[in-house]
């Protein structure tokens, strides 16, 4: 259980973190028995009973007394208690935002600053600090030296203007005045839609803060908010000249300026007073002829063609520690750069066509720059040469932060991984948060990064996709005495951990976050403004619980890296690569699990995804021995996969593919050869076109249905020779588009086929191969279909599909006799399943009856058996992000994700 998770049933309730001892209210007795004891053995008593609001109250006291050593001693008993238990007090958060801090405020772990709608009106829920008669700021942020022009009314203004480099860096007279921090003219900042970003200071007196734009028309808001009292924010943008939000905030160390982008430029406040202090437009070179235009003001008005809206490509942040300088980089234009942080003057632009990105990090002296490149690659260079030192492939998915070590010996890198978790292969399907440290080692006149393993925290929420849009927004990390941290902040959870893998603190709902200067705390941002202190956050030395058996049997962890090509395969590589880089989404099951087949994206510099075929020999069983692996043989002008199916005797295998031309392809599963292609007719491409492929019960003939086309055609398996090719008349149909086939079904001799089609409803088609179409009952309320299978003995047909109330369902068609003009009702087999629009589901006939799975289109889907009438299995994710396998025979149920493929436990037919 992590430090910070919520009691469990009859757990007491987490205490008030803005309350402490300072308050008025009771004092709590000291424990019975206790009378005379040391501080020591007090707060050891308090410490083994049950966490409660006025035990840690007292426990502080205690602490108060202690000297360095017997804190030290107690220091393990006190972190067992759960960190939201253990706020600080007024008396202490006083003292530390004063920058008296002592050695018990290391054992608080959180404090509460107040809401967003506090943030808006600049006060504080329980101030701990005076109205100060001048506002100025005890940590450094005193005006900044700077060269001052005179505008037109003889006013002084700063220039922060740096000439004879090509970037659009412009007197900041070219941005409105702030608003006045004067409390007369006090303004309110709007936090309606959230915060986009935050950066706090050494001290956390105060808090920079970004406001979510208005999804309407207004920017975000950027100000600065005390944290111990009542006070005017200071405004460093106001976010209703803009039509953009700021995801990246930072502070300069000492914590006088503050850097953000808006609208694709860079800029710089005081923060202290909010006063611009230098502009940097990255792309206006593009527009201006040489560096004199720059400098005139009219030349930085903002044109459409000029902006790179930093909403669309992200802009992120590093300073060095000493402040000197600063490194920005881009996340999809191409753009890192090294500016001096005071002026904004351009030390080092990497050059156009490197493949060079955010995030960015610099040493302590700003004379290291790390960036990101394509494909997880990490490149070190020298300031202000740009020359690259080291680049090395950091084994991960994607990258959302960087930190390089003071002495820059040391780079951490934190992003998103798959594979390399056995216990969630076949379950898992988002990339889950990682990290890796690299030792930088000089040989001589070279350079070269050395990865150490991969960290790959855990006990977080399982929802946490540690490659999505979010978490590339609010990934940060520092470096600390103690080593470097890593925050990860996505749209299902949030994480904390450290340089050693641990997890220090997680929660269920998305966040930003940002760690202080010195990185001694963590500021999370969610509908709350809370602190969590890193040294209150350490783990004891304890066994972390292991998580529950996951159900059925693993049969892979990952695939050999040799399946990448020789590069990939050779230099620093692990033991085996994740079955996928990519989600998973076309998976097919011998009966057995003697063979399986599954697409996947081996090498992330390729947008290729090539078909993987496992087989299993006779005597090796599945999951218990590794299997004998390899791609299935390319089809020139048909690389996308659209559809897999295995024969039921599971000798040859059928694969759907599309391209430049669709084609149907048979493979030979014993030697992986193609035994033929089978080309459809050309048409116009359409994204929207899928495939979807069904064997006959004796595996003579097989059908292939083509989504967009209509077409469906029944070819002889020995062969490849057509049997039948037709497509559904669009005379016949309702919808404007014309029919969209959805499934398609053999009987046990291929000598009926059936498909379902969707135009203005969803319907049924039975035909003779050969012959005409049959008369069938219409399925009453049928949305949309999922699965189609025929009887053994050819007599019934099932439809497993979305009913118009949002269930899934199943029914079974009579085909003897005449169908009459009732519609036959379903059987509800799942209720409130959605399955929106992604018929990618499969319907068997078992020897019990049909079985079907469900395609859930919102995180989950099922498994449900016709005979017994029951759901025999959950799967844990969507249709989108994993690839489901139902054998021929039904008996069989296999998941393949990036992490894996799991056998599943089911009931023999």
């Amino acid at each position: 259980m992590n430090p910070s998770d919520p009691p469990g049933p009859g757990a007491p309730a987490p205490l008030d973190p803005t309350r402490g001892p300072d308050r008025e209210r009771p004092k709590s007795p000291s424990p019975q028995g206790t009378s005379g004891a040391s501080p020591e053995a007090v707060a050891r008593a308090l410490l083994a009973a049950r966490p409660s609001e006025e035990g840690w109250w007292e426990i502080c006291r205690q602490l108060e007394r202690m000297t360095p050593e017997r804190l030290a001693a107690i220091r393990p008993a006190a972190l067992r208690w759960p960190a939201a238990h253990r706020p600080m007090p007024d008396r202490w958060w006083a003292q530390w935002t004063s920058g008296d801090v002592r050695p018990h405020h290391a054992l608080a772990g959180t404090r509460a600053l107040g809401r967003l709608d506090h943030v808006e009106t600049g006060t504080v829920p329980y101030p701990v600090a005076e109205d100060w008669a001048e506002d100025r700021d005890v940590e450094g942020n005193g005006d900044v030296e700077r060269d001052v022009v005179r505008d037109g009314h003889g006013a002084e203004r700063p220039t922060g203007h740096a000439t004879g480099h090509p970037w659009g860096t412009g007197p900041v007279d070219a941005d409105p005045p702030p608003p006045s921090a004067d409390p007369r003219e006090a303004r309110t900042a709007y936090f309606y839609n959230g915060a986009s970003a935050v950066a706090a200071p050494a001290g956390l007196r105060w808090l920079a803060l970004a406001a979510a734009a208005e999804w309407h028309h207004n920017g975000g808001d950027i100000v600065r908010w005390e944290t111990t009292r009542d006070a005017p924010l200071v405004w460093y943008l106001d976010g209703s000249g803009t039509h953009d939000e700021s995801y990246d905030l930072q502070l300069s160390p000492d914590g006088a300026i503050v850097v953000a982008a808006v609208e694709g430029a860079w800029r710089a406040w005081s923060a202290a007073t909010g006063e611009p202090l230098w502009r940097v437009r990255p792309h206006a070179a593009e527009e201006a002829a040489d560096a004199e235009e720059l400098a005139d003001a009219e030349e930085l008005a903002f044109d459409a063609e000029d902006v790179e809206v930093s909403m669309d490509d992200l802009v992120r942040f590093g300073f060095s520690a000493d402040g000197r300088r600063l490194a920005v980089g881009t996340g999809s234009s191409d753009v890192v750069a090294v500016l001096a942080s005071h002026t904004g003057e351009v030390l080092l632009r990497v050059p156009e066509g490197e493949d060079a990105f955010g995030p960015v990090a610099l040493d302590a002296t700003g004379e290291l720059l790390a960036h990101t490149g394509p494909a997880g690659r990490v490149v070190l260079r020298s300031v202000p040469e740009g020359r690259v030192l080291a680049v090395a492939d950091t084994g991960l998915s994607s990258i959302g932060a960087l930190a390089l070590a003071p002495d820059g010996d040391e780079l951490f890198v934190v992003g998103g991984a798959v594979g390399g978790v056995p216990e969630r292969a076949g379950l898992a399907t988002t990339a889950r948060p990682a990290g890796r440290r690299f030792t930088l080692r000089r040989d001589g006149g070279r350079t070269v990064l050395t990865g150490q393993p991969l960290l790959r925290p855990g006990e977080f929420t399982e929802g946490l996709d540690a490659d999505s849009p979010s978490a590339a927004i609010t990934a940060r990390s520092c470096w600390t005495a103690e080593g470097p941290f890593a925050f990860v902040g996505a749209d299902f959870g949030s994480l904390l951990f450290d340089g050693e893998g641990r997890t220090l603190w997680a929660d269920p709902a998305a966040a930003v976050g940002a760690f202080t200067s010195d990185g001694r705390a963590l500021v999370v941002v969610q509908e709350d403004i809370d602190v969590w202190f890193l040294a209150g956050l350490e783990r004891p030395d304890e066994p972390v619980p292991a998580e529950e058996p996951a159900p059925g049997l693993v049969l892979l962890t990952g695939l050999p890296p040799a399946l990448a090509g020789p590069a990939a395969a050779g230099g620093d590589q692990p033991a085996e690569l994740p079955c996928s880089h990519w989600s998973v989404r076309v998976a097919a099951v011998a009966d057995g699990a003697r063979a399986l087949a599954f697409c996947a994206k081996l090498d992330r510099d390729s947008v290729g995804r090539p078909q993987v075929l496992c087989r299993w020999p006779a005597g090796s069983p599945p999951g218990q021995t590794p299997p004998e692996t390899g791609l299935l043989p390319e089809v020139d002008g048909s690389s996308y996969l659209s559809d897999l199916a295995f024969s039921p005797s599971g000798d040859v295998l059928a694969r759907g593919l599309l391209g430049d031309e669709s084609a149907l392809a048979l493979d030979e599963v014993a030697s992986g050869a193609t035994r033929w292609v089978y080309t459809l007719p050309p048409v116009a491409w359409d994204e929207e076109e899928r495939l979807r492929i069904a064997f006959s019960a004796d595996g003579s003939r097989v059908a292939l249905a083509a989504h967009v086309t209509g077409r469906v055609v029944v070819l002889d398996v020995s062969n490849g020779k057509p049997l039948l090719s037709f497509a559904e008349s669009a005379t016949q149909t309702v919808s404007w588009r014309g029919a969209r086939i959805d499934m398609a079904a053999l009987d046990a001799t291929g000598e009926r086929v059936a498909f379902g089609v969707r135009d203005a409803t969803s319907r049924v088609v039975v035909r003779e191969v050969g012959g005409p179409a049959l008369s069938v009952a219409a399925p009453a309320g049928l949305r949309q279909v999922t699965g189609l299978a025929f009887a053994p003995d050819g007599r019934t047909l099932a439809v497993a599909g979305a009913t118009q109330r949002g269930h899934a369902g199943l029914w079974r068609l009579a085909l003897d006799g005449d169908p009459g003009e009732a519609a036959v009702p379903p059987v509800t087999a799942v209720r409130d399943l959605p399955m929106h629009d992604q018929p990618d589901g499969q319907l068997v006939w078992s020897a019990a009856g049909p079985r079907a799975y469900f395609p859930g289109s919102h995180g989950w889907g099922a498994v449900w058996d016709g005979g017994s009438g029951r759901t025999l299995v959950e799967i844990p994710f969507g249709c989108a992000d994993g690839g489901v396998a139902l054998s021929p025979d039904g008996g069989t149920l296999v998941t393949v994700t990036q992490f894996g493929a799991r056998l599943w436990p089911l009931p023999a037919p």
